[in-house]
């Protein structure tokens, strides 16, 4: 009996094991994968205004449009791998309640926009009565959605990409970690009063964010991660230049400075050998992602340099960085796959 007990306790222990293995081989294929979206898209009435909406009677950008761009620039900023897919697409004719139960009327709302005064404070969306109010928990738990988007304007209280659900961490956001659905998920906010260039600028932090925990924390100064390496710039990172942070290129010497024609010496263009680096620099400066809009082509640029090869790394993480970005649910805070 003893004998057939640890007989059966070595199967067991070599069947986790293999299963083990197997999830490890799965993770590191760096194969497309979908990402499932409901889109909330606050673009109240304006009755006053002949009953158009928000985004026509400020000439703002076409909220449409707007996710129509960015779902093709992440598509072939990550070479094909992320495929978002709207699954429901939800006009919504009024204004976003605040945390503290405040709704902005359409007249107090354009009153403030062409005064430049009067906004309510506090300024936070409430979220939590939004996942009630849109059935986004029972959604998440099916499977039918994996991410929320909010589409709104300036003073709609949104955090750039925010997180919820158990295990949720900081993504540049608030972190509701006590909403009890079975698995966390994104919450991304954007603003149809600016551009594409802003929303794949929120990406940005997201990824820093993710990537900073994945890899112990992130000095931009310390060169001590291959994240930090390859987020370096000559103006912070004591003249070493990788491909940069979301608000300083290689090149950079400031933040938000896509535009500068400065050239310096820089490994980005290796970073797409990942793993394989070889340590080959090249002259990097603005002309490399070009105009008119530099800042939405350098973020398409760094994008396209974010390690995205299969395997691991001999550092322990994924050679794939975008599993982190979009399958945090399946990774521990550095990086393994969950037991």
């Amino acid at each position: 009996m003893k004998h057939l007990i640890s007989a059966l306790a070595i199967t067991m222990l070599f069947l986790g094991v293999q299963a083990d293995a197997i999830t490890r081989e799965s993770a590191a294929q760096a194969k497309p994968f979908e990402v499932k979206v409901l889109v909330l898209n606050f673009d109240p009435i304006i009755p006053s205004e002949g009953g158009r909406r928000l985004h026509e009677v400020c000439n703002w950008n076409d909220p449409r449009k707007l996710a129509e761009g960015f779902i093709s620039d992440v598509k072939k900023s990550s070479h094909g791998l992320v495929n978002y897919k709207i699954v429901e697409w939800k006009d919504i004719d009024t204004f976003h309640t605040k945390i503290d139960g405040f709704t902005y009327t359409p007249e107090h709302y354009m009153q403030c926009w062409r005064t430049g005064k009067g906004w309510h404070q506090p300024d936070t969306a409430d979220y939590l009565k939004t996942f009630k109010d849109y059935n986004v928990l029972s959604r998440i738990d099916s499977g039918e959605i994996d991410e929320v988007w909010f589409m709104g304007a300036p003073y709609f209280g949104y955090d750039e990409s925010a997180m919820a659900g158990p295990g949720a961490f900081y993504i540049n956001g608030q972190v509701y970690d006590k909403v009890p659905t079975k698995r966390a998920f994104v919450i991304m906010g954007f603003n149809y009063e600016r551009g594409v260039a802003e929303m794949v600028h929120d990406l940005g932090h997201r990824t820093e964010a993710t990537m900073a925990r994945i890899y112990g924390g992130w000095r931009v100064e310390e060169l001590n991660t291959n994240w930090a390496r390859f987020a370096a710039n000559a103006w912070q990172s004591g003249g070493h230049a990788g491909v940069g942070t979301c608000h300083v290129p290689a090149n950079g010497e400031g933040h938000y400075d896509y535009a500068n024609p400065r050239k310096v010496e820089s490994d980005a263009d290796d970073w797409l050998n990942y793993p394989k680096l070889t340590g080959k620099k090249t002259l990097v400066s603005c002309e490399n992602w070009g105009g008119p809009d530099y800042q939405r082509n350098y973020l398409n640029w760094f994008f396209y340099r974010l390690p995205h090869a299969p395997g691991w790394n001999k550092d322990g993480r994924l050679n794939n960085w975008w599993e982190y970005i979009y399958h945090f649910n399946d990774y521990d805070e550095r990086g393994r796959v969950k037991k």
